[in-house]
């Protein structure tokens, strides 16, 4: 099946999944997806001049059988010339803990642990060496029309109907765009077995109704083409998708971020008064917090209904640094509140909550005055003041002082998202992430710690440093001072803040 294997190759090259050098992961879990996977990699690997490995999540559920896959797939790898790392996790522990659905556990443990072998990996080698770590997984073009199904049976919207991405971050699918049916016969001709999971079977699960009952219905008893339909519609939502998401930034530039009566990140004084945080804001100014963004109800209820839900959504990423965990029903709550009478409010993840006033809906930050995975989220007051000659700024764990003549958008509080990075003492900037995996941050708590970012420039990493580019220097004019206010309490049983 050279077509198979030169459609493989097409994908990778289309979506530029792997450069000359790169070090690849592949995820085997010694299903036939999988194990093609693998066996095709591996044939690449020579052309490509690509370093290969192979890790196999064991969850320690199916007794007797996780243990025959992993087994089998050890033997596999020992067979192809390929390492292999075997990983063992708790899927019903975190469960439990957590209160997930096993599949829910399940498939976070497992991109948990290609994410801590992929960290590894970089650390074992320089960056100026092999090329950049990539996780490859085996999900193929009945698992994308799986996806895409579900998500629109549980109302995700158009985000969701574009269904798995080609790439996304380290994680590449070369085998997106392979049927299963192909996938098998291409195995066969290789002599290649593989194991099967007998949970596929399984009723229980709703992804396993769509693609062992569903879908054959579909094919069988109303179009035969249903799939590569469903595929088509994807490809379309991506599209519009981007579109939508594209005039939301628009709309949000100009009332949002340039002009009246859009307040982005508030700062709170004594007396109710309220103004920018940004490079026009002048003088004195008693203590401060920032709160959040103003959405002005006249501009933004002109727009057709599917913009403003993507503003709300792109609003609230952008204040969280986060896309997991948003979705239409925390959207359709913000939407809502233009409707309700002044002083009514919600709650939503990541500490945020949004609030009806006057003029709009307030989305902003409502701190949790407690732990969470063992880090507390403080409650921030800022102050501007004049910098006197001379002037000298004590060491303080939860209070910082920056120039802030050189702070270039409105400082956000927020937790950690892709792009951010951070300025060394010795000049050279370092990622956010990279900082992180160097402190030896447990990768489940990077997700909790909280910054004080300007733009994708983070001027303070809470309870580690701030930034050498915002430190005051003899020519500085005037200081931006932020204090994280944590509870008495906490604060003491609390080493490093």
């Amino acid at each position: 099946m050279e077509g198979f294997e030169a459609k493989f190759r097409k994908t990778v090259k289309e979506y530029h999944m792997l450069e000359p050098g790169d070090r690849v992961i592949a995820a085997v879990s010694g299903g036939a997806d999988s194990v093609c996977l693998l066996a095709l990699l591996k044939e690449m690997r020579a052309s490509l001049k690509l370093c290969l490995r192979a890790v196999h999540v064991h969850h320690g559920l199916r007794e007797g059988e996780a243990d025959r896959d992993a087994e089998f797939v050890s033997e596999l790898c020992s067979a192809l010339g390929v390492p292999c790392h075997i990983i063992r996790v708790d899927v019903r522990k975190l469960a439990e803990e957590k209160g997930m659905s096993e599949e829910e556990a399940g498939r976070y443990l497992r991109y948990e642990a290609f994410e801590r072998e992929a960290a590894a990996w970089e650390e074992e080698e320089p960056e100026e060496g092999p090329g950049l770590v990539r996780v490859a997984v085996a999900h193929q073009r009945d698992d994308q029309a799986e996806t895409i199904l579900h998500n629109m049976f549980r109302g995700s919207g158009l985000h969701g109907l574009r269904g798995i991405p080609y790439v996304r971050g380290r994680i590449i699918r070369p085998l997106l765009d392979e049927p299963r049916g192909e996938i098998l016969q291409w195995l066969s001709e290789k002599g290649l077995s593989f194991v099967e999971d007998s949970t596929n079977s399984e009723g229980c699960y709703t992804r396993n109704r769509i693609r062992s009952r569903m879908l054959p219905q579909i094919e069988s008893e109303v179009n035969q083409g249903a799939v590569g339909n469903i595929l088509r519609l994807g490809r379309l939502a991506d599209q519009a998708d981007q579109y939508l998401r594209e005039q939301a930034d628009l709309w949000i530039k100009r009332y949002v971020r340039g002009g009246e009566p859009a307040v982005p990140v508030r700062a709170s004084f004594d007396g109710g008064q309220s103004q920018k945080l940004n490079t026009e804001s002048l003088g004195e100014a008693g203590d401060a917090g920032a709160e959040g963004i103003l959405i002005p109800a006249k501009e933004f209820l002109a727009q057709p209904e599917i913009i403003r839900s993507y503003i709300v959504l792109e609003l609230l990423k952008t204040l969280s640094g986060h896309a997991r965990n948003l979705g239409e029903r925390h959207v359709q709550q913000v939407l809502e509140l233009f409707l309700r009478p002044v002083g009514r409010k919600v709650k939503l993840p990541y500490y945020l909550t949004a609030r009806k006033e006057y003029e709009g809906v307030f989305l902003g930050f409502s701190f949790f005055e407690g732990k969470q995975r063992g880090f507390i989220c403080p409650q921030v007051k800022t102050r501007i003041f004049s910098c006197e000659k001379g002037a000298e700024f004590p060491k303080k764990m939860y209070t910082k002082w920056f120039d802030y003549d050189k702070i270039k958008d409105t400082p956000v509080v927020r937790t950690r998202q892709t792009g951010d990075f951070i300025t060394l003492s010795d000049g050279k900037t370092k990622t956010v992430k990279r900082f992180m995996i160097d402190e030896k941050i447990p990768r489940q708590m990077r997700d909790e710690i909280p910054l004080l970012a300007d733009g994708s420039h983070v001027m303070w990493i809470m309870g580690y440093r701030i930034s050498q580019f915002y430190k005051i220097e003899a020519d500085t004019k005037r200081i931006f001072e932020a204090c994280a206010i944590y509870p008495a309490k906490e604060v003491n049983n609390n080493n490093g803040g």
